[in-house]
């Protein structure tokens, strides 16, 4: 866990498919892109939030990666570079373990957050390979089980959890929720074995 350049499997032949591998500090700022595209939808007439909204992901993302913290992870997939164009990040996950059911709660759990895949290359297994990754990085922690977050309204989030074999195990309500119906949030979770397939 300590070589933020170490490369995962890839299971197909072609250069051109997606590396699973670490995030590093060079990586911030696609990562950050990624992630304001993928998680926010101002429209066009308010595109000049865009801006503002990915230099503050960046700097909470770079926050996280320079702390060199061994309970998180940030990873990515990779288009590899060729001679003609430069490596290009399509997608991104960050798994951590942290204390999911408040402060009283000594024990940590394997949690998954910001997930999120470039528009152009989803539907392509890129969301699946990092989810996979992230069990490993659990099954290396010690843990059978992961947990996430997803909003009752992200569909096609939800779908890609369940087919990977995640379970919704409650749906969260709060006053903010009570008000708001679609940012009600989804807790999922999966169980796997801890020996390796």
């Amino acid at each position: 866990m300590t070589s933020s350049l170490s490369f995962f499997h890839h299971n197909h032949s072609s250069s051109r498919c997606p590396i699973i591998r670490f995030a590093t500090s060079e990586d911030i700022r696609q990562i950050a892109d990624i992630l304001t595209y993928g998680f926010h939808d101002f429209g066009k007439l308010m595109e000049w939030l865009y801006p503002l909204m990915k230099m503050g992901i960046a700097e909470d993302l770079r926050d996280r990666i320079y702390a060199h913290n061994s309970d998180y992870c940030c990873i990515v997939a990779v288009i590899p570079a060729t001679t003609t164009e430069a490596e290009k990040i399509v997608g991104t996950v960050e798994v951590s373990q942290r204390r999911l059911y408040g402060w009283t709660q000594k024990q940590k759990f394997p949690y998954i957050s910001n997930l999120a895949v470039k528009k152009e290359f989803r539907r392509q297994g890129i969301a699946t390979q990092l989810l996979k990754k992230c069990e490993e990085i659990a099954r290396n922690w010690g843990y059978d089980n992961l947990s996430l977050h997803v909003l009752a309204e992200n569909k096609t989030g939800q779908t890609v959890y369940l087919q990977n074999g995640y379970t919704i195990k409650q749906e969260e309500t709060n006053l903010y929720s009570l008000f708001i119906k679609n940012k009600r949030r989804l807790l999922l979770e999966k169980s796997f074995s801890n020996n390796p397939e």
